[in-house]
């Protein structure tokens, strides 16, 4: 426990703006909706817990399933089609508690509406820096149908657990990205989309150790030994065209004496470098192997084949990239077997850099140590392998470029680790649609009936197309549905920039599958915005934009869209609400 709060309390500290942020937006958003119910003789707290879908929910936690309704029209809603995890907690919190199920409800939602933020915030931070991710916080708790995330609802709960499954990922915690995946397959349909980030991540990461292990294999028989590893780009770009091949086995001749140059008369001379002490190798241990540092563990000894930390694989320093030299192309961000077993790189403050008071470093980073470079990232270079700009170890050492030993415990571990996130991660879905089927007596396929009965499908999006299209047979209607067109073409524009910004395959993954599933359905046409809600890496290129411009413009785009939100949130849930 105390190496766990060790770890979380920093964690804590550097996402307090962003939750902080996100708890006001949610109570100016309830004070809203308290103001506006008293002024129509409506109770808010009814419209939070005891309407639409929380009721199904609260039927679930207190009468078990198998409840339906039979309507005039033939069609059968039953509550089979809610998944269990959000009335298993409800009954769970009820349970010891005077609270009642609809209580229990609401007192999850606003919880893993804070876990959610803090996931959100996890995995901006991770991709663009901490700036970025308090942008995205407060982008996702502006949406227009925000509210939704205080209301006894399951996307607050399904959001938490698939940013945190991603988060999981990006940061090779497969075991945890799979049991996260699991749970979240145990609270909505759309869990699937989880799934498929996980195995499109791990399915990745097991062909480029593949690969990997190939190319080590056709490299000639004469290649350096173990103790003269292979020079990698980075070190050979680093390298001066004076200083000795480390692959030679020759030995080098020593370069000869150069003259003193003499300046010219008038001309001014630069200080000597100093290098910065943080980026100042450490002192090398001649008896240390990063092949031999336990998992988790840094290597202290410096080795020839670890590349320096101010030089990234692709052969340039960070500080060429902060002078704008163009990144490398769209990025896959898997990371590498060491962080297998869930060890995350530390980051620390460069010493000599004073935080500001809006908590960035005088030198355009956050107070964290994040330097931004031009791109907007928090000054790493992800590599094309995606790592966060160190060269993988293929034997399970951060930054080893040697070639992995056969059967060395190190990579048959993360490789173990790996194959058990992806067998469990569809354990949830999977399991559920199953037991629907066996309830039912028609099989696999039964659940798919239970949501025909809710009038619910997969159709491509031709009914979603066919009821925009009705809207423009009157003049009225017909600016609703420019207005449905414009959505729809905000949303895959979005994705697209996502795709355009090399956001990391599982971020990708994850948002085109909830995307896809939001548009493309045959459900109720008014929820879609809502069933859109736990796609959140569609706000990242937004959230990038923001945390370039200045604090104060910032600051007044979200504070004029959070009173617009609020009081959308508030005039939606006393009208037609959310189905």
């Amino acid at each position: 426990m105390t190496d766990l709060g060790t770890r979380t309390a920093p964690a804590l500290r550097r996402a307090a703006p962003a939750l902080l942020g996100y708890a006001a937006v949610r109570a100016l958003g309830l004070l809203a909706l308290a103001l506006w119910s008293a002024a129509r003789d409506k109770s808010a707290y009814t419209l939070l817990t005891a309407r639409w879908d929380a009721l199904w929910y609260t039927r679930v936690a207190e009468l078990g399933y198998g409840y339906e309704v039979r309507l005039p029209n033939g069609d059968v809603h039953s509550n089979l089609a809610f998944f269990p995890l959000l009335p298993w907690l409800e009954r769970l919190l009820s349970a010891p508690t005077p609270l009642s199920y609809a209580d229990a409800g609401f007192v999850i939602s606003l919880l893993a509406s804070l876990a959610a933020a803090w996931g959100v915030f996890a995995v901006a931070d991770h991709v663009y820096g901490r700036r970025a991710g308090v942008c995205a916080v407060l982008l996702w708790a502006v949406l227009p149908v925000g509210i939704v995330q205080s209301m006894a609802y399951s996307e607050s709960l399904f959001t938490a657990l698939a940013a945190w499954s991603l988060y999981a990922v990006l940061t090779g915690r497969w075991l945890t990205a799979g049991l996260l995946a699991a749970l979240a397959g145990l609270t909505r349909p759309v869990g699937l989309a989880v799934v498929a980030a996980v195995w499109a991540a791990a399915i990745t990461a097991f062909l480029r150790d593949r690969q990997r292990r190939a190319s080590l294999a056709a490299a000639p028989a004469g290649r350096p030994s173990r103790t003269a590893p292979p020079e990698d780009l980075s070190t050979r770009a680093a390298r001066k065209p004076t200083d000795p091949d480390p692959t030679s086995s020759a030995k080098a001749a020593p370069p000869l004496p150069r003259a003193p140059r003499t300046p010219a008369p008038g001309a001014a001379t630069n200080p000597p470098e100093t290098p910065h002490p943080a980026r100042e190798p450490s002192s090398p241990a001649p008896d240390t192997d990063p092949l031999e540092t336990p998992l988790g563990a840094t290597p202290t000894a410096h080795d020839p084949s670890l590349p320096t930390p101010a030089t990234n694989p692709h052969g340039t320093t960070r500080a060429a990239h902060a002078q704008g030299s163009p990144r490398p192309g769209p990025s896959v961000r898997i990371p590498n077997p060491a962080d297998a077993d869930g060890a995350r790189v530390a980051e620390h403050t460069p010493t000599g850099e004073t935080p500001s008071a809006a908590g960035h470093t005088a030198d355009g980073g956050d107070a964290a140590g994040h330097k931004a470079g031009v791109d907007g990232t928090d000054g790493h270079t992800p590599g094309v392998d995606g790592t966060d700009g160190h060269t993988p170890g293929v034997g399970g050492a951060e930054g080893s470029t040697r070639p992995p030993r056969t059967g060395s415990p190190l990579v048959l571990r993360a490789a173990t680790r790996r194959a058990l996130g992806m067998a469990v991660a569809p354990l949830g879905a999977a399991g559920y649609v199953l037991w629907v089927g066996h309830r039912t007596g028609k099989g696999p396929l039964g659940y798919l009936d239970v949501q025909a009965g809710w009038r619910n499908g997969f159709d491509g999006g031709y009914a979603f197309a066919r009821f925009v299209g009705d809207k423009f047979t009157s003049f009225p209607a017909a600016l609703a549905g420019i207005g449905l067109i414009v959505g729809v073409g905000l949303v895959v524009w979005l994705y697209v920039t996502c795709v355009r910004q090399g956001q990391p395959l599982p971020l990708l993954v994850y948002a085109g599958v909830v995307t896809a599933l939001a548009l493309c359905a045959s459900s109720y046409f008014g929820s879609k915005p809502r069933l859109l809600m736990p796609a959140f890496p569609l706000l990242l290129p937004l959230a990038l934009a923001l945390s370039r411009a200045r604090t104060r413009r910032s600051a007044v785009i979200l504070g004029s869209i959070a009173t617009a939100s609020a009081l959308y949130g508030a005039f939606w849930l006393n009208g037609s609400g959310p189905p």
